[in-house]
């Protein structure tokens, strides 16, 4: 609930202003007819907003507006004023009223909005911390030739603004203050200071003083050039003498005490920021070594690992390399030494079954010749000789006749290949993919027919295995990485420099791809060799 206070004497006004007020839910008007009764509801206080008509009986709203100021009430004040009364309004404005709306404009009528506005208004601005007024025993320093004139106003602001101490001087008493002999928080220049020795003293004030303390300037009717001259020179404000001038003087120094107060806030706050922003660069520069440092080790451990990783490619290149090699030597032991040793026995054991005991003889031929053959077929799973000497072409063809009898799946060969024979490495490579992959078919697929196609284009060569068997969940086979063999035939691939693909799913057959770039670039020909 928005809470208004009116000061309104006329009671057909105030009526209708309760009217205009009632069309607002939320905001709750209370109207009283005299300043003094107006000052006791502020007292109270509760008030978010104050109406106060300018001219009433018994307090206007200028005497009202500086009691208000001398108690530090920060409540917002509009005043309400009649026509012709536009002097007394700017008065208004100047010693603190937040606005002025004419009865007889088409204001008035919208007097509720602009309250509402008003109000919404300075919320927002308090939220920012801002002193309410001059703080209990503010220093003022007045300065005049006349000691009647410094009597009169010491007496007057002593009774209208008991917050202010004051201390009325004759002129010389400036040098005082600007050796910082005395100190004060405000300085007020009277009526009869000529206009030379006037500019002369705000001159000082601003020169020698470091702090930048408010003058306000309470002068005779003069021309509007020392008035400009004052205010060039740093007077707050420059009241001219005349009725009402010692109250206007009041509403003048307690707003300039509050600029003041505030002025020193907004540098002592200006400072803390600046603080602050120097730590927090220092903190943001300390933290950025810090991530520096962590980015360099963090990037010595890529290094690190990559070199790692080169090494552990290697050395499975290398132990490829080994494998292949050992499977080489070893073919060609048992067909070069094993199997012409047991040819050559085959031969005296054929010469011997003519002699006495033929049928025994005859038993220990057959098992030599079951013994040949399990070592040729040894040899060539091994390595099978025409990989070496005839080509990948033969080799494939070969071992897929073989397969065929060996398991009766039924395997249809597609070989598209180049006249020249194609890098060592490469070849065994795709021969061991050809190999392995037919292995799996025929344990675990379950299918009876499948499709081996090998084919080089210009730049890139491409082998693929293929069957129609039960299939199996391949992203689940190779996340778990314990099946040996597909890892193998990935690793494979890759070593040689290729791209391996795996595509299965259970009920839709398998498909194992390779794919390899025929460019000196990517096909690493000694991948595999020594």
């Amino acid at each position: 609930m928005t809470r208004v206070l009116y000061a309104e004497d006329d009671p057909q006004i105030a009526e209708i202003v309760g009217i205009y007020f009632g069309q607002h839910p939320g905001t709750e008007l209370t109207v009283v007819s005299t300043g003094r009764r107006c000052l006791e509801a502020m007292a109270q206080g509760g008030f978010d907003l104050l109406l106060v008509d300018l001219m009433m009986p018994d307090l206007d709203g200028l005497q009202v507006l500086g009691e208000l100021s001398a108690r530090g009430d920060p409540t917002p004040v509009i005043m309400v004023s009649g026509h012709g009364h536009a002097e007394l309004a700017v008065r208004a404005l100047r010693a603190g009223a937040v606005d002025c709306i004419d009865k007889s404009s088409p204001d008035f009528r919208r007097i509720p909005e602009i309250a509402l506005q008003t109000i919404n208004r300075l919320r927002r601005r308090s939220k920012i911390a801002r002193p309410a007024g001059p703080p209990l025993g503010t220093r003022v320093l007045y300065l005049d030739p006349d000691p009647r004139d410094r009597e009169q106003v010491t007496r007057f602001i002593t009774s209208s603004a008991p917050r202010l101490r004051v201390t009325s001087e004759a002129p010389a008493a400036l040098e005082r203050f600007l050796r910082h002999e005395t100190t004060y928080d405000a300085v007020v220049l009277g009526p009869n200071f000529e206009r030379t020795p006037l500019l002369d003293a705000l001159r000082q004030i601003r020169s020698y003083h470091e702090e930048e303390i408010p003058v306000v300037v309470l002068a005779p009717p003069q021309t509007g050039e020392t008035a400009i001259a004052a205010l060039k020179l740093g007077a707050r404000d420059y009241i001219l003498q005349g009725p009402g001038c010692l109250s206007e003087l009041v509403f003048s120094l307690n707003n300039a005490l509050k600029t003041a107060a505030t002025e020193h806030l907004a540098l002592q706050l200006t400072d803390e920021l600046a603080a602050l922003n120097r730590s927090l660069a220092d903190q943001v520069a300390t933290r950025t070594r810090e991530l520096e440092a962590e980015i360099a080790v963090r990037r010595e451990a890529e290094r690190r690992a990559a070199e790692q990783a080169a090494r552990s490619q290697a050395l499975s290149t290398r132990l490829l390399r080994v494998q292949e090699d050992e499977r080489h030597a070893l073919a060609h032991e048992l067909h070069d030494q094993v199997g012409q040793l047991l040819t050559g026995l085959r031969f005296q054991l054929e010469a011997a079954r003519a002699a006495p005991g033929g049928p025994a003889l005859g038993e220990a031929l057959a098992v030599t010749d079951d013994l040949l053959g399990t070592v040729r077929a040894l040899t060539l799973q091994l390595r099978p000789r025409m990989l070496d000497d005839l080509g990948l072409k033969p080799a494939l063809e070969w071992h897929v006749g073989n397969f065929r009898r060996q398991t009766g799946v039924t395997v249809e060969l597609d070989l598209t290949l180049p006249e020249a024979r194609l890098p060592r490495d490469l070849e065994i490579t795709v021969y061991r993919v050809v190999q392995e992959a037919l292995t799996n078919v025929a344990r675990h697929s379950g299918a009876t027919t499948a499709n081996v196609t090998v084919t080089a284009g210009d730049a890139t060569l491409h082998v693929e295995i293929s069957d129609r068997g039960k299939g199996f969940d391949a992203a689940a086979a190779l996340a778990r990485r314990d099946s040996l063999g597909l890892a193998g035939l990935a690793e494979r691939v890759q070593l040689a420099g290729g791209r391996f693909e795996l595509v299965s799913r259970p009920g839709h057959g398998t498909r194992v791809h390779g794919e390899f770039d025929l460019s000196p670039a990517f096909v690493p020909e000694s991948a595999l060799a020594p």
